[in-house]
């Protein structure tokens, strides 16, 4: 899918004529969530984020990229920290959501109550694909292969991000590895990965968004999400 006016060259991005140096997540900074930490260089660069591109400046919402190139630790896929959304006003934690512009990803998204599994789920996707984070799910994106993942991501501006839990318990409550999915045993529970199909959409959601902002106001009035995408 073509994202116009944005241009990625040796991890340097220009957006609508302005260059973005990358936010760069290293191993050494996912070390605490790898299956096998022990064989990583880590001082290497494990994927880019590109935040806050031009076309959402001065709107209540954000719109980023993340480029992950495939690599292999061990046996698990490349993949991202990991995060949840924390609170606002109301009391329940923001929605995000994500569209694939490149790649494949395999987005992972897991509902914990301390290190009890409630439910987790794992949606693949293609270019177009769109998948929300629903409220008080958290999640990780893996990049099966073999080529890299060109993801962007809509959110509220004002959300703060959790990374502690999955710190805390060495990563997603499965690993998504060469072998498929491995439980993650500093969980509890016995849920099982379970699939759901994202939706799709032909244009990219920074346009949807900036076409129709008010279809995207559950973003930062969570209360408005009706219903759980994910069911």
């Amino acid at each position: 899918m073509e994202l116009k006016g944005v241009v990625i060259r040796d991890h340097r991005l220009i957006a609508l004529g302005v260059e973005l140096e990358p936010n760069i997540r290293t191993f050494e900074e996912l070390i605490p969530v790898l299956r096998n930490p022990e064989r990583v260089d880590r001082l290497s660069a494990a994927y880019y984020m590109y935040r806050d591109l031009p076309h959402l400046r001065g709107s209540w919402a954000r719109f980023d990229l993340t480029l992950i190139p495939h690599w292999v630790v061990g046996d698990e896929h490349s993949k991202t920290h990991g995060h949840y959304h924390l609170p606002g006003a109301a009391g329940i934690p923001f929605p995000e959501v994500y569209q694939v512009f490149k790649g494949e990803g395999l987005f992972l998204l897991q509902k914990c109550e301390g290190p009890m599994v409630e439910d987790f789920v794992y949606l693949r996707g293609r270019p177009g694909d769109v998948i929300i984070i629903p409220p008080w799910y958290g999640h990780v994106t893996v990049n099966p292969g073999p080529e890299p993942l060109l993801m962007g991501n809509l959110i509220y501006r004002l959300v703060k991000s959790d990374y502690e839990p999955f710190r805390k318990y060495r990563g997603a409550a499965f690993y998504y590895t060469l072998n498929g999915f491995v439980r993650n045993e500093n969980y509890e529970g016995n849920v099982e990965p379970r699939e759901v199909e994202p939706f799709h959409e032909e244009k990219p959601i920074v346009d949807l968004f900036l076409e129709n902002p008010s279809s995207y106001e559950w973003l930062r009035r969570p209360e408005l999400l009706r219903g759980n995408p994910l069911e």
